[in-house]
Parts: structure tokens; sequence; C-alpha cells
């Protein structure tokens, strides 16, 4: 482990070579190591802060890794957050003679999308998302 962690020092500093103001966003291979680093140094009884000492990345930064979090995926100040999924109940009018749509995607604000779903389908994932 010792060996991985003086790779992953050495890439960090890599990263952070010649830009002002951050190093802009790590590779998921990185972060992942550093999630998997901590996990494994506090079940060996060591603290946060003497492993972002040894990974050389802030606390909130691998804070937010842990998370799952990544650079962007925080609304920055000023900026509006996405809105979560709300469920919301269709009802086509007849009335006005629309035809109702026969299937429904479903798109979350993290950017996936399920397409395809009947009503019913598309019901049925937004109630186990909980949304």
């Amino acid at each position: 482990m010792e060996k991985e962690l003086e790779q992953f020092r050495q890439e960090v500093e890599r990263q952070r070579a010649g830009r002002r103001g951050g190093s802009g966003p790590f590779p998921e291979p990185l972060r992942a190591f550093a999630v998997r680093y901590l996990a494994y140094a506090l079940e060996k009884g060591d603290t946060v802060k003497a492993v972002v000492e040894r990974l050389g990345v802030s606390e909130p930064t691998l804070q937010a890794w842990r998370r799952g979090q990544t650079p962007g995926s925080k609304a920055r100040r000023g900026e509006q957050r996405a809105a979560p999924l709300v469920p919301v109940v269709v009802h086509p009018r007849k009335e006005e003679g629309l035809r109702a749509a026969t299937t429904f995607a479903v798109v979350s604000s993290q950017g996936w999308r399920v397409e395809g779903l009947g009503l019913e389908e598309a019901a049925q994932l937004l109630r186990r998302l909980a949304c």
C-alpha cells in the first residue's frame, strides 16, 4: 500500500504542476485510491487528519470524494443547484384532443436517463428512487 501511496502523491503533484488555484479535476482512479486508502487507514486506527497529510489533498476534497462527489458536482456560490427528482401525476386532458404519450423518459439532475418506460413503469421507478 505504501508504494501506491507514493505513486498517488507523485500523481497529485504532477496534476498540480503549472496550475494556479488548485489542480482541476483528479482522474477517477486517483479518487478511488484515496477513498480506499482512507478506509484502510481508518480501519487501522488512523485519523482523517493523518490520512490527508499523507495523501497531500485537503480534508474537504477527500470527504467529497468519499461521498462520491467530483469537481463540479456541487453548485458553486451564486449558482443554483439542480432540483431533485419530484414525482408528478399526469392526467391527459381528453377534451383537448391530445394524444397520451406511449413512453416516457426519466432524467436525473446527475445526468442519467431511463427511456422507453410506460406510465406505470415510470411511476414505479420514481417510487423506488424514493422521489
